[in-house]
């Protein structure tokens, strides 16, 4: 038994991770305790981590990265995958791949909600009574963006207030947002034998893998993050604003509102200089939402208001262009998870 998980042969649970090999990292301990407890279970993968060119350089020796080259690094992450999987207890079919862009699952949250169309059938689907995914607080823009596609999509279906639990693979989760989970020496032995199934990315990472996969399995403790401003259609809260030298890089305030029953998925550009920033952003003519920015210190105050009910309000700072160094400042926060 787990603290705050009941997991038994009544659990239908969905487990749902941006690339391979986070399934081992995050939950391989949980989806072996899950399947002990005779729960029905399904891994759901979101890109095949095909963009990742440094280990396939390495493994296949070759310098150029083409379109087929990439299909062809997918197709044998995916293989890595199902051989974990298969190490871990669970079958091929009750695992799904998506095939989304690796690195691209932020691009695709902001575009439309077509990935969010397809969670919204899984979810019908598989009928979860329990659901573990990534934080919105991990600093993998995938890991993130994943976690705010899969509460859009929850919140579509008749499974709104399924329970559900946040991993943080990159990143600290806070301690008093988490519990531990305990496992067998035989857990972790079995685990450790489904990491050396991600061979491709043992190459040139064993050390990091490996710690990572030590560590005990820790998840966060279920949150609504569907805090709705007031009837007056009015948000007041505050942002971590990035530190100094990650100001230089050209950004945007992402923000995805829900503005009586639709969704709006907003951005507004930022630089280094901006301080105070008033706009009327969104959709119409005139926008519905008046935004007010105010940069001071590390913090961003973010103030919404509209003639129309606000209900949640997700948000993140994203860097824009190409990215040297992958991970973010911060993930995505909810409008209650931020300071009021």
């Amino acid at each position: 038994m787990i603290e705050g998980l009941d997991l038994d042969s009544d659990t239908r649970l969905l487990v749902v991770v941006p690339h391979p090999d986070d399934e081992t990292l995050a939950t391989g301990g949980l989806i072996q305790i899950a399947l002990d407890a005779g729960a029905v279970l399904r891994v759901v993968i979101a890109t095949d981590g095909d963009n990742n060119p440094w280990p396939q350089r390495w493994v296949e020796k070759r310098w150029q990265i083409d379109a087929e080259a990439r299909r062809r690094w997918g197709r044998c992450r995916r293989s890595e995958a199902a051989e974990a999987l298969a190490r871990l207890g669970v079958s091929r079919a009750n695992i799904r791949h998506y095939g989304w862009p690796d690195q691209g699952l932020t691009g695709l949250l902001m575009r439309d909600a077509q990935c969010e169309d397809q969670l919204v059938a899984e979810i019908v689907d598989f009928a979860p009574t329990l659901m573990v995914a990534p934080s919105l607080a991990d600093r993998h823009p995938d890991h993130s963006a994943l976690r705010v596609m899969i509460e859009l999509a929850l919140a579509r279906t008749a499974f709104a207030s399924c329970r559900r639990f946040g991993f943080v693979v990159h990143g600290p989760l806070r301690d008093d947002l988490a519990f531990a989970m305990a496992t067998s020496a035989e857990q972790v032995r079995i685990k450790e034998h489904a990491l050396q199934a991600h061979a491709s990315q043992l190459v040139l990472s064993s050390k990091r893998m490996h710690r990572l996969c030590a560590r005990v399995e820790r998840f966060e403790l279920p949150s609504s993050i569907t805090q709705p401003g007031d009837e007056a259609g009015r948000l007041d809260w505050t942002l971590p604003w990035p530190r100094p030298r990650m100001r230089l890089h050209r950004s945007a305030l992402y923000l995805i509102a829900e503005v009586d029953d639709r969704i709006e998925r907003i951005s507004v550009p930022l630089s280094a200089r901006t301080r105070v920033v008033d706009a009327r952003v969104g959709p119409g003519d005139p926008p519905l939402l008046d935004l007010r920015m105010q940069a001071a210190g590390d913090t961003l105050r973010i103030g919404l208001s509209s003639p129309r009910r606000i209900g949640r309000v997700l948000a993140k700072i994203e860097r824009l262009g190409a990215r040297l160094v992958i991970y973010d400042g911060h993930g995505w926060f909810g409008n209650e998870t931020c300071s009021r």
